[in-house]
């Protein structure tokens, strides 16, 4: 049997402006084998063996690539065409398309994927790096690609400051919508005491819970398929525990507008929490759904036109 390691994979990839990155990596990462890299979105690089290369100001574009089999043709014309329509308005490249030797995707995935340091101590670290941490430093081990949230996008990272900051030793966690684990395993790394991470995707749970297991972190990180009650009905369990002392969202606004009770419900009094994945336009909206369910909006942190917003549930 041929393994996918074996075949032969074509690149296509866009210079585009970052206001236009997460349309495309949301288009390539519906089509393509190991979703969408993004070059040049979080700097600075490393170097090898973790080497800091200290860079100058990001780049006004970055360089989103996508991967398919050269077989798939009929998705790969797909592709093409989307993006040579999204080309017109200027805000990305025509698509570039080359075939890649053998096994060469792969690399080429990772070599996009360096250590990131977010915050003061945490560094989101991929499992295929040999990286020695500084004393200070909190180790999150990760494969970008497994799953959805890797620490590189803005919203995410938005989250893992403020929950460095926020997290008091031994606190309940909760965190709605965990894709990929990342802000339930930063919890658990940083100290919380108990972490539960619900996700409406089963396959982002059982991600989640491997990423827990491999960051040695599943002791305190109780994953489940679940969904916080006010969306649709649905076949999803909803998940009612209380008395949380953090509670951590980065999903949409439209999703966290409809959930604004819940989130309260989910709090214990005088409990933090921190809702991310926000459109700066959309901040105001969230904001006011938030404040209608008993709870204080004391902060917003802004990056790359995301918006979290931070606060509190009234005593």
């Amino acid at each position: 049997m041929t393994s996918s390691l074996d075949q032969r994979w074509v690149e296509i990839a866009v210079e585009a402006e970052r206001g236009a990155v997460d349309d495309v990596v949301n288009l390539l990462n519906r089509y393509c084998t190991g979703g969408a890299v993004v070059e040049e979105l979080a700097p600075p690089l490393y170097g090898a063996g973790g080497t800091l290369l200290e860079g100058g100001e990001p780049t006004a574009r970055v360089t989103v690539k996508g991967f398919l089999p050269t077989g798939d043709r009929a998705t790969l014309q797909k592709l093409e065409i989307a993006l040579l329509l999204l080309a017109r308005t200027g805000a990305i490249s025509e698509p570039r398309v080359r075939v890649l030797a053998d096994k060469d995707w792969a690399e080429a995935w990772k070599a996009f994927f360096p250590p990131l340091p977010i915050g003061e101590r945490l560094v989101v670290v991929p499992t295929w790096v040999d990286y020695a941490p500084k004393p200070y430093e909190i180790i999150l081990r990760l494969d970008p690609g497994m799953a959805f949230g890797t620490g590189l996008h803005a919203s995410t990272r938005l989250c893992l400051v403020a929950l460095e900051r926020l997290l008091a030793p031994g606190a309940r966690v909760l965190d709605v919508g965990t894709g990929s684990g990342i802000l339930a395993i930063a919890a658990a790394l940083l100290g919380a005491g108990e972490v539960w991470a619900i996700d409406n995707d089963p396959v982002a749970a059982q991600v989640a819970a491997e990423n827990a297991a491999l960051n040695g972190v599943q002791g305190r990180v109780q994953v489940a398929w679940a969904t916080l009650p006010g969306l649709a009905p649905s076949a999803v369990p909803l998940f009612t525990q209380g008395g949380f002392d953090l509670l951590l969202i980065n999903i949409l606004a439209e999703v966290i507008i409809p959930l604004a009770s819940s989130i309260a419900a989910a709090l214990r009094p005088g409990g933090r929490f921190v809702a991310s994945g926000i459109l700066v336009e959309k901040g105001e909206a969230v904001a006011k759904a938030l404040e209608g369910a008993g709870l204080d909006v004391e902060e917003h942190l802004i990056e790359e036109g995301w918006i979290a917003l931070i606060g509190r549930k009234a005593r």
